[in-house]
């Protein structure tokens, strides 16, 4: 018989990197935790920690073992919000997604989730897309929503949200024409971009790289709020997701001439996860995009 307590303790060993300040998030003793982990390794017959002087990883053997387990430990946790008294789902739904799908498309589909099901707890972890996959491929987190193409083999993505990069200039200074933007009018401006380590960003120098343009006159930030503050402060143009567009947020949107589609992605793993809370707002979800063009 597997001891869920000793689960608990390799996965947070695992996830922390550390023995001492994994028992110190679990209220344990090292000791106590060291135990536990070594009455796995002898009940597998296998060590699944390999202690180094920056701390401890996990094994080959561990790395086959830690999905399982955090799986487990998951089942049991919807196991005992099963018998609790109350109605309705209970249990933790953990999502990951980049901060402007979390904000500008997410938030509102989650705060009516959690309003129809106020017994359910939500885990969001904000990350991106490489991240995201990997949370989700090892089991940190139930959903994930990525920018495609996905490539990873225990996972399985399905588009719930197309889009396109739009230019975004302050009211006061903002095109007289409606008309598209081209790369070359845009490469004209100062442009205030999201960081060179974000897909988005990556996506957008490709545009430009295309034809032969290579803008000089950047302003990096970190996440689209920030940018759009600077635009309305006179620093540049933007260039952001056409979700992320706002009636009231004192800028004005033109659309970018040859603009690409792209499309974000609701991953889950291959391997169906147990009922509960996560399979709940996966076909909700689903059932709410289907409809749309």
């Amino acid at each position: 018989m597997l001891d869920l307590d000793a689960l608990e303790s390799f996965v947070a060993s695992c996830e922390c990197g550390s023995v001492s300040r994994a028992a110190s998030g679990l209220f344990r003793s090292q000791p106590a935790v060291t135990r536990q982990i070594a009455a796995l390794e002898e009940a597998l017959g296998e060590t699944l920690l390999e202690r180094t002087s920056r701390g401890v990883k996990p094994t080959p053997a561990g790395s086959r073992v830690l999905p399982l387990a955090r799986g487990l430990l998951r089942d049991a946790r919807s196991l005992r919000d099963a018998a609790r008294t109350g109605e309705g789902p209970s249990g933790t739904l953990r999502i990951a997604a980049s901060d402007t799908v979390a904000q500008y498309w997410l938030a509102p589909k989650l705060g009516e989730f959690c309003r129809e099901h106020p017994r359910v707890r939500l885990q969001l972890d904000l990350a991106s897309s490489p991240e995201i996959a990997h949370r989700v491929a090892q089991g940190l987190s139930d959903v994930g929503f990525v920018l495609l193409p996905l490539k990873h083999p225990s996972l399985v993505g399905r588009t719930v949200l197309a889009y396109r990069h739009v230019a975004a200039f302050p009211a006061a200074s903002s095109p007289s024409s409606a008309s598209d933007v081209t790369q070359e009018e845009l490469s004209a401006f100062p442009l205030v971009l999201l960081g060179r380590h974000t897909h988005s960003r990556q996506l957008i120098e490709e545009g430009f790289r295309s034809r032969g343009l290579w803008p000089d006159r950047i302003v990096e930030v970190g996440n689209v709020s920030v940018q759009k503050e600077l635009v309305r402060s006179g620093l540049g143009v933007g260039v952001l997701p056409d979700y992320a567009e706002r009636n009231d947020d004192g800028l004005v949107y033109r659309p970018i001439h040859g603009a690409s589609r792209r499309e974000i992605a609701l991953v889950t793993h291959k391997t169906d996860f147990a009922e509960g809370p996560a399979d709940l707002f996966v076909r909700r979800l689903l059932e709410s995009e289907s409809g749309k063009p």
